[in-house]
């Protein structure tokens, strides 16, 4: 089986628990205004790879990510669930753990079929209205949360991810709708409260995107210490 790949990352220690190996699916209908890899949006652009070739790149640096795993990430992963179900598989066979980072932004078959051969989700909550979520994305919240319903009723361990943007989404009202929006599910292990990071405007200018933001500073530490206060009074 052939996926469209953007990269792959070795050792990484921030997508999912231990060290992991991360592979960037190329492909996202998502059309998020801080987006950190806006290169991956369209999927023709893609190196095609088959689950066999990633599983070679994997094996490489596999004694270090005995204690980790393996994270697909994106692009949206979820948009080739077939070929990550079939890596997922293999994964296991090698004893490593899998992750998905994913918008939830589609819940088919195929993904559910995925889902069975994932052992946690990192699923980004963006926004917490259909309205924002819409303007920031051009996605859906009902959407995500459709898929978190479904993260719940199959008792998948899932971790939520949030980036605070400084006058965006970083106020105590939104901080609390979010928690609101969370209280139900049993599934959440953890909530993370992400900073947003300036990082990606050089990659627009290169690609010829207009990059919204640039008129935003990056969150600071501060910032987060307190999103984090109000999330658990």
């Amino acid at each position: 089986m052939i996926g469209k790949i953007n990269s792959f990352h070795s050792f990484s220690t921030s997508d999912g628990p231990g060290i992991r190996a991360v592979l960037f699916m190329q492909g996202c209908p998502l059309r998020c205004k801080c987006c950190h890899n806006p290169e991956t949006w369209e999927y023709d652009k893609g190196i095609e790879m088959s689950v066999e070739e990633v599983v070679e790149k994997i094996k490489k640096g596999i004694t270090y990510y005995k204690n980790g795993g393996v994270t697909c990430s994106g692009g949206e992963a979820i948009m080739q669930a077939p070929f990550v179900t079939n890596l997922f598989k293999a994964c296991h066979k090698l004893g490593l753990h899998t992750t998905l980072d994913t918008s939830g932004c589609l819940l088919n078959e195929d993904v559910k079929a995925l889902l069975k051969e994932t052992d946690l989700v990192l699923l980004d909550i963006k926004m917490t209205s259909e309205d924002k979520y819409d303007a920031f994305s051009k996605g859906s919240l009902k959407k995500t949360l459709n898929f978190l319903d479904y993260l719940e009723e199959i008792h998948c361990k899932t971790w939520i991810r949030h980036v605070v943007i400084p006058t965006i989404n970083d106020t105590q009202e939104e901080t609390l709708q979010l928690k609101k929006l969370l209280q139900k599910y049993t599934c959440i292990e953890k909530v993370d409260f992400l900073p947003y990071r300036s990082l990606c405007d050089s990659k627009y200018d290169e690609l010829g995107i207009e990059y919204p933001y640039k008129h935003i500073q990056d969150a600071t530490d501060k910032d987060i210490e307190r999103i984090n206060k109000w999330y658990d009074q």
